[in-house]
């Protein structure tokens, strides 16, 4: 019975030590995405309970409108950035910049993602490429403006009643950029994202009120083929 008594404490020391040791040890990371230049996202990324870990971080680009994955890029965070050690960041050794290809990437919108080990970075990045250059902005300063009620309008005669691609802001409409609203509920400039794709509010239209947003499109054959749709719009603030 001694013998059974102590073989229990023994295995509950055991025990109680795995756990110590996983908690003691268990990665706490953190970093940020800090933006785009070219080809390259750079950003950090470290293990607060372990500084001097090795740190790989892999970048994951993804189709902002279904979510698929068009490429995954890996880089050691162990660049210097003064800012990090000023800031009380360890040793400031865990910047990274990885060449993402952006520049083959056909125009469009993409989500920008970042896991240091495997655990993802807190934010991500809406990357818009149009007509070669990419604009990023920080996913996190989306804010929805709920559901709106779309349709769709091209240059045609019938569509634009012979305004063809002149807009009522002086911009020249284009697919993929444009969009007439209602002024009173999206102010002209704003920049919202529809099914993945940020458009900007240049135009507007007789029977665009309230929460109606109409995309431009270049033919009528693709106006046709969109319809209408209820979907959720997204401020880019």
């Amino acid at each position: 019975m001694k013998h059974k008594f102590l073989l229990i404490i023994a295995a509950a020391f055991v025990l109680n030590l795995g756990i110590f040791s996983t908690t003691a040890f268990a990665a706490s990371y953190t970093g940020h995405l800090d933006g785009v230049s070219g080809d390259t996202i750079s950003g950090w990324a470290w293990d607060s309970e372990n500084p001097q870990a090795d740190v790989d971080v892999t970048v994951v680009i993804k189709n902002s409108a279904d979510g698929s994955v068009i490429r995954e890029v890996s880089e050691d965070a162990d660049d210097y950035y003064s800012h990090l050690e000023t800031q009380g960041i360890g040793t400031g050794n865990y910047g990274f910049s990885v060449n993402a290809a952006l520049s083959s990437l056909p125009d469009g919108s993409y989500l920008a993602e970042a896991y240091a080990n495997g655990s993802k970075l807190p934010n991500s990045l809406l990357l818009e490429k149009s007509q070669g250059t990419v604009t990023a902005s920080s996913a996190a300063s989306l804010r929805s403006l709920g559901v709106f009620y779309t349709t769709a309008y091209c240059p045609c005669y019938s569509c634009s009643e012979g305004w063809g691609r002149h807009t009522s802001t002086g911009a020249i409409a284009t697919a993929g950029h444009t969009i007439a609203v209602d002024p009173r509920v999206i102010p002209y400039g704003s920049r919202v994202m529809i099914n993945g794709t940020v458009y900007t509010a240049e135009d507007r239209g007789g029977g665009v009120k309230g929460n109606h947003i109409d995309i431009f499109f270049d033919t009528h054959g693709e106006t046709r083929q969109y319809g209408t749709r209820n979907v959720e719009v997204f401020l880019l603030q």
